[in-house]
């Protein structure tokens, strides 16, 4: 019976350690994931290894992350209403229009010898909504910049690099959307 028993113990012995050995690599990134020991342990006691201080910010953190995709999708739609216009604009180029001089019709000259100011003027005046939709998006990317920017970090590591990061992105949306802005040289005026 005694032989038994040993073979068990040792059995479950080699299993064991074959186990750790296997798993060593996944243990390794749980131990740094969950920040060392202490934080294992509060993760089993707790149910979360992150103090509560932190928690918050990473749920704050969280939050932003899911307003920054939706705006990341609020640009592709305003990329394509402006790709709308410029196209309906680049279709109607081919046709003559009257050009008002001193209130009087002048001769009609083609769309092509029309000014960049008046063919955005026309553009806004086709679709008033752009205008609008520009800058309510750019004082969304403001606002959560804002966000972001209120958020404490608690001298963590973690929260600042994901504090960077979500900036990063906000910083590439703002880009994005001044570069759509200078293919229609336009200034937008955000009214508060």
């Amino acid at each position: 019976m005694s032989s038994i028993k040993t073979a068990s113990i040792a059995t479950a012995t080699i299993l064991s350690t074959a186990l750790l050995i296997y798993q060593k690599d996944t243990i390794k990134a749980s131990y740094t994931k969950h920040r060392g020991y202490k934080g294992i342990l509060q993760l089993i006691w707790v149910g979360d290894y992150l103090p509560p201080k932190l928690r918050k910010s990473m749920n704050e953190l969280d939050k932003v992350e899911v307003r920054i995709v939706k705006s990341d999708q609020q640009l592709e739609q305003i990329e394509v209403l402006i790709e709308k216009a410029r196209l309906e604009s680049v279709d109607g180029s081919t046709k003559l229009t009257p050009r008002m001089k001193n209130g009087n019709s002048s001769k009609p000259q083609p769309q092509a010898q029309v000014s960049q100011e008046e063919l955005t003027n026309r553009l806004f005046q086709q679709y008033p909504q752009l205008r609008t939709k520009i800058g309510i998006f750019s004082n969304k990317l403001d606002t959560l910049a804002a966000c972001i920017d209120d958020i404490k970090s608690h001298s963590d590591e973690e929260v600042k690099s994901r504090k960077k990061a979500l900036s990063n992105r906000i910083v590439a949306l703002m880009n994005g959307l001044d570069d759509m802005i200078a293919t229609l040289n336009l200034e937008v005026q955000v009214v508060d």
